[in-house]
């Protein structure tokens, strides 16, 4: 069964929500923005679209463009903003190189507890060795990927 557009709007909403920390309000103008089939939505069409107050829609609008994941331009002879997302700083690029920053301070962090417990500890070095390397390899690779990621991603963008 397929799923209506408002239902994956819902879901979408949500995962950006839990998952990205967006405000609720913002996460659905954002999911409405990527799965509309429009070049952009006005502010009344978010205000119509969504059911919430224009102060919220404003402040949810103005944040996602602060956050550089919506853009807006405007039309010759119209003086309406048209809201869509940003094609030169995507979300999935922030959000990627957010993850890697992430996976490098964590290595850094297993690292310096690893290096301290070889030289102040070596009892709990010895203990922990094992199962510390899996998870530096994980880390490790992880990071590689990451990196790859964002460098073919980058190289979309630029082009």
């Amino acid at each position: 069964m397929e799923k209506s557009k408002e239902e994956i709007i819902e879901t979408l909403g949500l995962h950006l929500e839990e998952e990205h920390n967006l405000p609720p309000l913002a996460a659905r103008i954002y999911a409405v923005l990527i799965l509309t089939d429009k070049d952009g939505l006005t502010f009344e069409g978010c205000l119509d679209r969504l059911g919430a107050s224009k102060s919220s829609i404003s402040t949810s609008l103005n944040l996602l463009v602060n956050m550089d994941i919506v853009t807006y331009f405007t039309k010759h002879g119209d003086r309406k903003r048209y809201f869509t997302t940003a094609k030169k700083k995507t979300f999935f690029l922030s959000k990627l190189q957010e993850s890697l920053k992430k996976v490098e301070t964590e290595k850094h962090i297993i690292t310096l507890v690893k290096d301290y417990h070889k030289q102040y500890c070596p009892k709990k070095y010895e203990e922990g060795q094992e199962r510390t390397q899996v998870y530096l390899d994980y880390v490790n690779e992880t990071e590689e990927i990451l990196k790859k990621s964002v460098k073919k991603l980058e190289s979309i963008l630029n082009e």
